[in-house]
């Protein structure tokens, strides 16, 4: 296999012809125009796919169906405006379709248009009242008030679905929310800890094999081989990393206040990239990507992600690339990279009040969680060590206290100007689909910092076993530290 292709390349690149032959025969935004999109995107193709997206939103309108796959196609590429407006002309198309409406409500959160979401919502669960992706959704768009929340509704709903534990699942989800929203917290942590108990007796997971992947990536990412890596280069990209829900969004939307600046969100082109320039053979999986051909993954990234203009900088901010951080110093000297810590107990329990998709399945469990977050700290520790000026290591408390301050820092860390407007993240009008997108709509706050006090009797196993590790879980842990 040549550089820059996919193993399946030849039969991907005759599928995306065969595809947009098709859509042209029609004279209008289709179908096949979709899978077309992600086929470009399953290449590596991502600008390709986007400048696509583009001409297809000024093309003629097709069928419901077609608008319907056009914007699931753009809501993966992260073309947020543009699926919801797909979305709403299913919706035109087929009002009595609940789950069209509901498509629509994630679009319009993505874009910010927050009472627009809880209507879409709303009439979702008119048309389908056990709709309950709704119900969990439509509770997370706003803070619930003593006289205007779903409580009741919710509870209705998971009465009549108690032989349903799927369903079940995001209605304990919408109801600790809710509760949470009311300072009900005992209430609240019931249905938080039901939901997660529920959500992990479905998965097939080990958090010690995640245990033993950090074990391995700080075995082949290991001090002598760092001190192999090239001279830094002025920042072109950069990676936002950290835990979910540790603040990485917020920043996200601080730096992109900066022209010069954009995101392409959460992604896997940095994995995708490393996986192109790491050998067939030649050891197991961290071996082949420490081994990787920097020449070629620093190539294969530019295509996912963009090649930004002189000056300007892309940023990413997929958590999980965490686990790359010794990858990015190796093949990447023009990046820069921005780890983001929180207060464990906050971490962890924003994590444990999450339902995620498929992600995270150590999320689900309290014991899950300890034993991942030592293995976590541990890898912090080992890049700390290793990563050099390449790293920069910043708490959410002090980002959420002084914005203006450490968000200086951070954006000259990141290669990124400075105005004191960047903090009013509520002006940011990009699109954002992460589980903090209603959150970044509104200035920055500080009553997130310490939420853990008001489940402290709730999460005294968490804290006992983080302390027993030497952690301790109440204070953000700050480089050198």
């Amino acid at each position: 296999m040549s550089p820059g292709t996919h193993p399946r390349q030849a039969e991907l690149e005759a599928a995306l012809a065969v595809h947009l032959a098709s859509g042209a025969q029609r004279h209008c935004a289709s179908r096949d125009h979709a899978v077309a999109v992600q086929i470009l995107r399953a290449l590596g193709r991502h600008p390709g796919a986007a400048t696509l997206i583009e001409e297809l939103a000024a093309m003629a309108q097709g069928t419901a169906e077609d608008s319907e796959a056009l914007g699931f196609a753009a809501f993966e590429a992260g073309a947020h405006q543009r699926s919801r407006d797909w979305y709403a002309k299913v919706v035109e198309a087929r009002p009595g379709d609940a789950l069209a409406w509901y498509n629509l409500a994630t679009g319009e959160r993505n874009i910010g248009r927050l009472e627009a979401a809880e209507e879409a919502s709303n009439q979702a669960l008119r048309l389908s009242p056990d709709m309950v992706e709704a119900a969990m959704f439509r509770s997370q768009l706003r803070n619930q008030a003593a006289d205007r929340n779903h409580i009741d509704e919710l509870r209705a709903m998971l009465a009549r679905a108690s032989n349903e534990p799927g369903a079940a699942v995001y209605l304990h989800y919408a109801l600790g929310k809710e509760h949470d929203d009311l300072g009900d917290y005992d209430a609240a942590f019931d249905h938080f800890s039901a939901g997660a108990k529920t959500r992990r007796e479905m998965l097939r997971y080990d958090v010690a094999d995640d245990v033993w992947k950090f074990g391995r990536i700080v075995e082949s990412f290991d001090a002598v081989r760092i001190a192999q890596a090239p001279e830094l280069t002025p920042p072109r990209y950069g990676f936002i990393v950290g835990l979910p829900r540790s603040g990485t969004t917020m920043i996200e939307r601080i730096l992109t206040g900066a022209p010069q600046a954009r995101s392409n969100g959460e992604t896997e082109n940095l994995f995708g990239a490393l996986a192109e320039g790491a050998a067939a053979d030649g050891g197991d999986i961290f071996e082949r990507v420490a081994n990787a051909d920097p020449a070629r993954v620093l190539s294969a990234y530019a295509r996912r992600a963009g090649t930004p203009a002189a000056g300007d900088v892309i940023l990413e901010k997929l958590p999980f690339n965490y686990l790359y951080v010794g990858a990015i110093r190796l093949t990447m000297p023009g990046a820069r990279t921005l780890l983001v810590n929180r207060a464990p107990l906050d971490n962890l329990f924003a994590m444990y009040s999450t339902l995620f998709g498929s992600a995270y399945p150590f999320s689900y469990s309290l014991g899950d969680l300890a034993a991942y977050y030592r293995a976590y700290s541990g890898l912090l520790d080992h890049w700390r060590a290793v990563a050099g000026t390449q790293l920069l290591e910043v708490a959410y408390e002090d980002v959420v206290c002084d914005p203006r301050e450490t968000g200086q820092r951070i954006a000259g860390h990141m290669g990124v100007g400075w105005d004191d407007a960047m903090v009013r993240i509520e002006r940011n009008r990009t699109a954002s689909a992460t589980a903090s997108a209603v959150q970044i709509r509104r200035p920055i706050y500080r009553t997130a910092a310490g939420r853990w006090r008001n489940y402290e009797r709730h999460l005294r196993p968490l804290a006992d076993a983080l302390e027993a590790a030497g952690i301790d879980p109440r204070r953000t842990r700050s480089a050198g530290s």
